[in-house]
């Protein structure tokens, strides 16, 4: 029987752990972002968040959209308005309602994988960023961030 507290452990590190984290960090940013933004027509657009509680905004960047697909970009502001620092980038498979963490060298190599370690090694490190990616998700909702078509900036 699993624990509370077991939950997000690495002995659930597994392929349907995985999927099932990209379903909630889906189901997560529809709760920071409305997702009738990310659209064709607001692509390469920026959209601005900043909550009562910080002086600190977060933008969002949405890079490029596809039927089915979206990837965007989150930055905060940490030093000035001028300056922002990129936090995070995110593909958002909208079939399958799923939101990915994306990786600038491991995840888009198209080297082939050539032994079950690199391939567990990848597994766990996918497992552990998109882990991640829930925490600060539910941090920014929980912080009071959201994005609709009234922050773009």
């Amino acid at each position: 029987m699993i624990q509370p507290y077991q939950i997000n452990s690495v002995s659930k590190n597994n392929f349907l752990s995985l999927m099932s984290s990209y379903e909630q960090n889906f189901k997560d940013l529809s709760k920071l972002i409305c997702l009738d933004i990310i659209t064709q027509n607001n692509e390469l657009k920026k959209f601005v968040s900043l909550p009562n509680a910080t002086d600190k905004k977060l933008s969002l960047l949405i890079k490029s959209v596809t039927n089915h697909t979206s990837i965007i970009k989150f930055s905060y502001d940490f030093f000035s308005d001028d300056i922002c620092i990129n936090y995070v980038e995110l593909k958002i498979y909208f079939d399958s309602r799923q939101v990915e963490i994306m990786s600038t060298n491991d995840n888009r190599s198209s080297k082939i994988l050539s032994s079950i370690r690199e391939f567990h090694n990848l597994r766990l490190g996918k497992w552990y960023k998109n882990y991640f990616l829930s925490i600060w998700l539910k941090n920014c909702i929980k912080n009071g961030y959201s994005f609709d078509a009234q922050s773009e900036v």
